[in-house]
């Protein structure tokens, strides 16, 4: 047998196992996601941690020999992730403010007000996008001399700073009203806009011109793409379904919410959103598989959540 197909059955038998494990931790997983959102204060970041925890659980099974107490497992495991989760965070902050005296030279309230803003990009903004800002709004480098750092344009410098001011200003903005009920967004990123356009337009070449070719598209725990070739051929193979996008605030963040047509109504179909370098799409993260977080997102919307959306055929464990 050649190694590409041991590899091959090596998978489909993981994916057998994976099943079968997915289906023993269905009486626990509601409680588990709950959870995982209580300790992370965000139903965005709670999912990324219940995820993870499954992940872990699973990839874990081989190292254990004795008996295991599933539940159990499972929080133990969650709340383990968030606490390493947890001091990592804590401590890059606290690199990022002894960087070479710098930050450390501010004044107490002065860094308390960059310590909250980083805070709140770390959250809602891609890695390199918070870099910049920390090297040309915290250390006060030139744009020229970023550019040469992390080896992009000049002028994607200043488009990616302009975006995290606007973003820093907007979500600041909402918090000083108190504001986390959904609504529409008025001032959306032209590339979102021209994605929303086509995707509502069934344009599957409008949305591949705007991705990178290196895009990660990222719909966990269903499947994951790494370039556009794949994304072509995979997920946008058989075209777009034909739904409706729109662009809104939902738990302090900015995303697209899909609706299935149902009826004379809409059904939730999917949530996702994109982080954007230099005008190209080079993320794209859909929810598409998870169904804990589109129920809860289905209740604060007022919109049913859609139960029958092949591959999946949620009405089964209703």
């Amino acid at each position: 047998m050649k190694e590409q197909d041991k590899v091959q059955t090596i998978v489909e038998h993981t994916r057998t196992l994976h099943n079968d494990f997915n289906e023993i931790l269905k009486p626990y997983r509601i409680d588990l996601w709950r959870y995982c959102k209580y300790l992370t204060r965000s139903a965005w970041d709670g999912e990324d941690l219940f995820q993870d925890t499954l992940i872990k659980a699973f990839a874990s099974l081989s190292q254990r020999w004795s008996t295991i107490n599933p539940k159990a497992f499972l929080f133990r495991i969650a709340t383990n992730t968030w606490i390493d989760n947890t001091r990592k965070s804590k401590v890059f902050l606290e690199d990022l403010f002894d960087y070479q005296g710098i930050v450390s030279d501010e004044k107490e309230e002065s860094k308390f007000l960059i310590r909250e803003a980083l805070e709140i990009l770390i959250q809602h903004l891609p890695p390199n996008q918070v870099a910049i800002f920390l090297l040309m709004d915290v250390f006060n480098f030139k744009a020229t001399e970023v550019a040469g750092m992390i080896n992009i344009s000049e002028n994607g410098i200043y488009s990616s700073i302009h975006r995290s001011r606007k973003k820093l200003k907007e979500i600041k903005k909402l918090e000083d009203k108190g504001e986390s009920q959904p609504r529409n967004v008025e001032n959306i990123d032209p590339i979102i806009d021209k994605y929303l356009n086509a995707f509502n337009d069934g344009n599957v070449e409008g949305i591949l011109n705007l991705m990178s070719s290196q895009i990660f598209n990222d719909a966990s725990p269903g499947f994951q793409e790494y370039n556009k070739d794949e994304v072509k051929n995979g997920s946008l193979r058989f075209g777009l379904p034909g739904h409706y996008g729109k662009r809104i605030w939902l738990w302090g963040k900015e995303v697209n919410i899909v609706l299935a047509r149902k009826d004379k109504g809409y059904e939730l179909h999917d949530i996702n959103y994109q982080e954007i370098y230099e005008d190209k799409i080079v993320v794209h993260k859909s929810y598409f598989f998870c169904r804990e977080l589109l129920t809860e997102a289905s209740k604060v919307l007022n919109i049913p959540i859609q139960l029958d959306k092949p591959p999946l055929d949620w009405y089964e464990i209703e």
